[in-house]
């Protein structure tokens, strides 16, 4: 019986996804065997081998299912498909708490599943994926790079509440994200580098507006301007602290390829004959065919 075939739909973004053919008439499945392409274009990644199994109880259940049951069969087939969908969102979520450091619960959240609802089988596709779009460069690997004159905005310790602790595990504070900084206009003119700095402490103190650029040779980004005494006579007032906010001192960021949904897909693939098997003795059971 050709066309008995759905799809299990990986999906990273809108464009760009894995996909699980699981062909229920041999019983077989090929593992993350096509990628989209950023077009939308499916392409082969290599050509992986389709995954034969030789199960005779799998196909003795599905005979018996299409012979005394045949309106059921495309509800066993769903079933498969979507308990498949699920499974690969579970061990997705599972490696993202063992593979990243978790600043909030969003991440792991932005895993959801579209089940297929469809009975015609040959159009049964479930999907999975993140509506996050930085999950795409975990999976994938990317390059972050500079969006204004300065270099990329990354958030220190300090920015979260967390100061000398890096990587931090916290999201930045409220004040401290890079779109609610306002920083002090230009201020007096320097004669150099120190000079400047130090004019810029001091009206971040005596103006209380306390977030300044400074540009310390080999460090440059947004610093917080902590304590000092507004009794100012020369120099960097007196108890007064740099903390730097946001680091902006680099002007690309390499972010390195940290896959989180191929390793569910590679894992889920396997189990996909023994979820199949089960969907199809549930409603063998369910019509009394099957004891």
């Amino acid at each position: 019986m050709k066309g008995m075939k759905g799809i299990i739909v990986i999906k990273i973004t809108k464009t760009t996804s894995y996909k699980i053919p699981f062909d229920f008439k041999t019983v077989g499945i090929r593992r993350v065997c096509r990628v989209t392409d950023k077009c939308g274009i499916v392409g082969s990644n290599g050509g992986e081998p389709m995954i034969k199994v030789d199960d005779k109880e799998i196909k003795k259940l599905e005979r018996d299912l299409k012979t005394f049951g045949d309106r059921a069969f495309p509800f066993a087939t769903k079933n498969t498909i979507n308990t498949a969908a699920f499974k690969t969102r579970e061990v997705a979520q599972k490696d993202i708490s063992v593979k990243m450091i978790e600043r909030n619960r969003f991440t792991k959240q932005s895993v959801r599943v579209v089940q297929s609802r469809t009975l015609h089988v040959s159009r049964q596709a479930a999907t999975v994926g993140s509506i996050a779009d930085y999950m795409a460069d975990q999976e994938f690997g990317g390059v972050k790079r500079k969006q204004g004159k300065e270099g990329v905005a990354i958030p220190t310790g300090f920015s979260a509440g967390q100061y000398k602790q890096e990587p931090r595990t916290r999201l930045p504070r409220k004040p401290n994200r890079i779109g609610n900084i306002r920083l002090q206009q230009r201020g007096r003119r320097a004669k150099n580098r120190k000079q400047a700095i130090v004019f810029r402490i001091q009206d971040a103190v005596r103006t209380g507006k306390r977030y300044i650029f400074l540009d310390l040779g080999r460090k440059k980004g947004i610093f917080r301007v902590v304590g000092g005494s507004r009794n100012i006579k020369r120099g960097v007032p007196k108890g007064a602290k740099l903390r730097m906010v946001q680091d902006l001192t680099e002007q690309a960021v390499v972010i390195p390829r940290n896959p989180w949904l191929k390793p569910a897909v590679d894992n889920v693939a396997v189990m996909m004959p023994g979820m199949y098997r089960n969907a199809l003795r549930f409603q063998l059971k369910r019509l009394n065919i099957l004891s």
